[in-house]
Parts: structure tokens; C-alpha cells; sequence
């Protein structure tokens, strides 16, 4: 082996190895295939060892490969902090980073890492907004915003995305509702029922990804306009007007007169969760360690699971 290895070869590594395929690591690295798969024949000839198993439908990693992966993750890692210390402490590079979150899942499901992040970059005005997951995804694309936590099924294309969280849809009833004294709810229960929703220009991509479940189990709801804030939802709902499919996590949203109940899984889950999303070759310093903190802190979440 010589000292030849670059980071690109790492970055190239990393794409394939979770790809599992050549043809898409190349076109995620907007790279033609022939370059991509030269470049990881020359790592495997500089290591000594073959990192992947070729087949006919795409790769498998060997057990190097296995053992490559986790130090090639922690190697790309350091590097961007590394780059990030370096602008930092230089103290020339300064300003404003913009965090969006998704205003349909509660807070206590979106790893804030503001105040680490603020205490490596103590010259910077970091922001956070609410927003609702297009206008999070809108924002980054035309530059307003450096990072957001979105609602998976939104429309994000032109951007990276990693997903952090899945988490199922329950239903939120009034606890005065004759439904409530059942542990688990069919869709069959539901079949008439008055049922908060949002209007489809909000959220395409979810809204559809709903209604899709909804047609294949031939369930046809009968909707009443879903108000923005979820606080308000919640109020409505103990009122008896209405009940709504929400995210699990707004459990965590304590409303007298409200009770949650899990949905019976016979036609499969009905499942929402939160991605992180950004513009690949954000200049800004501190998006680096930002992603870095958040994949700590969604780690060590599953971990306690």
C-alpha cells in the first residue's frame, strides 16, 4: 500500500458501500460509472484487499468491506470538523445559520443541537424557524435556509436528504368518544367519522403518500379542515370536533380531553417520520458539525430504545 489514498476515494467508498449498486452511487456523486468503478478498483489495489463482491445486479461488501465502512464514516467526519475548527477559530468567517423543523411532529422528536453547535461557533447567529415541510424544503433551495427537519414523503429533490426517525400514525379522539375505550383502532372503527386534514397544497408528497394507503384499503374519509398548529388540533379534537391521524410523537403533547390510540396494522402501517435535508456544497462552515451532532444524537436515541 502506498500513501496515495485520498479523501475522494473514502467519499467514493462510502457511496458505493450504501448503495450497493455502481450505476446510483454514481449518478448520487454525478459521476459517469466507468471513473467511479476505476476509482474503486485502485483503493482495493492500494489496500491489498477487495472491499466489494461483484455481481450481475450490483456489489456486497466483503468483510473488509465490513470492516472498512465504520472507519471510513469517522474518517469523513473528522475532515469536515477539521475544516470547520479551522474556519472557526480563524474568526473570519462569520454570520447568520438558519435551522428550519417541521411544525407537524412535536419538538421533543427533533434532536436539538443548538447549544453544542452554538458553543463551537460562539461568532455565529444561529436561527431557528417553523415552518411546514414544502416551505422548509423551498427555503433551502433558494438559499434563505441552511438545514431543516422535514416530514418524510415531501418532494426534496435537488437536495440531501438523510432520514433520521420513522415512527407510525396514531389516531388523537376526543376521550369522551365511544372509540376511546378501545386499545386499538381499525379503519373500519373509523368509516364515517369526521377526520382532520390538511389541504394537499401544504404537503403533496405526504398528502398523497396518505391517500394512496387510504385507496388500497378502500377507505374513504370524511375530512374537516386541519388547522396549522398542532396545540390548536389537539384543542379542537377535546371539544368532539373531530378526531385526526398524527404522528406518535404528539403524544408528548399533553391535552385534557384527548386520548391516543395506536391503528390496527391488518392492511399494513401507516407510518410518518423526519428527515434532515440540505443543499449538497453548502459553503457554510458549520453545517458539518451540525450533521455530525445530529447523527450523535440520533444514535445514542436508539440506543436508549
Amino acid at each position: 500500500m502506498n500513501g496515495s489514498i485520498d479523501l475522494r476515494q473514502f467519499r467514493y467508498f462510502l457511496a458505493v458501500s450504501e448503495e450497493l449498486n455502481v450505476g446510483r452511487a454514481a449518478a448520487r456523486l454525478h459521476i459517469s460509472q466507468p471513473p467511479l468503478s476505476r476509482q474503486i478498483r485502485q483503493l482495493e489495489e492500494q489496500l491489498g484487499v477487495e472491499l466489494f463482491v461483484r455481481t450481475q445486479t450490483g456489489v456486497t461488501l466483503t468483510k473488509a468491506g465490513v470492516a472498512f465502512l465504520p472507519e471510513v464514516r469517522r474518517t469523513l467526519a473528522q475532515a469536515r470538523k477539521a475544516v470547520a475548527v479551522a474556519k472557526a477559530a480563524q474568526g473570519a468567517e462569520r454570520g447568520q445559520f438558519v435551522v428550519g423543523y417541521t411544525t407537524v411532529f412535536d419538538r421533543s422528536a427533533i434532536p436539538d443541537v443548538t447549544g453544542p453547535l452554538q458553543q463551537g461557533f460562539p461568532s455565529w447567529r444561529i436561527v431557528t424557524q417553523g415552518r411546514h415541510s414544502i416551505r422548509l424544503v423551498r427555503d433551502i433551495k433558494n438559499g434563505a435556509m441552511d438545514v431543516a427537519f422535514i416530514g418524510l414523503h415531501t418532494e426534496t429533490r435537488g437536495l440531501e436528504v438523510e432520514t433520521l426517525r420513522e415512527e407510525p400514525v396514531i389516531v388523537a379522539l376526543p376521550a369522551s368518544h365511544p372509540l376511546a375505550h378501545k386499545r386499538r383502532l381499525g379503519f373500519d372503527d373509523l368509516r364515517g367519522e369526521s377526520i382532520f386534514r390538511f389541504e394537499r397544497r401544504l404537503n403533496p408528497g405526504f398528502y398523497d403518500h396518505c391517500q394512496a394507503f387510504f385507496e388500497r384499503i378502500d377507505f374513504k374519509p370524511r375530512t374537516i379542515p386541519e388547522p396549522d398548529d398542532h396545540h390548536i388540533l389537539l384543542g379542537l379534537i377535546a371539544e368532539g370536533r373531530g378526531i385526526a391521524f398524527i404522528s406518535a410523537s404528539l403524544q408528548n403533547v399533553k391535552r385534557k380531553g384527548v386520548v391516543f390510540r395506536p391503528l390496527k396494522e391488518e392492511a399494513g402501517p401507516l407510518t410518518s417520520g423526519i428527515a434532515v435535508v440540505y443543499a449538497a456544497g453548502d459553503p457554510s462552515p458549520i453545517l458539518a458539525q451540525f450533521l455530525e451532532l445530529v447523527r450523535a444524537s440520533v444514535h445514542v436515541g436508539r440506543i436508549r430504545c
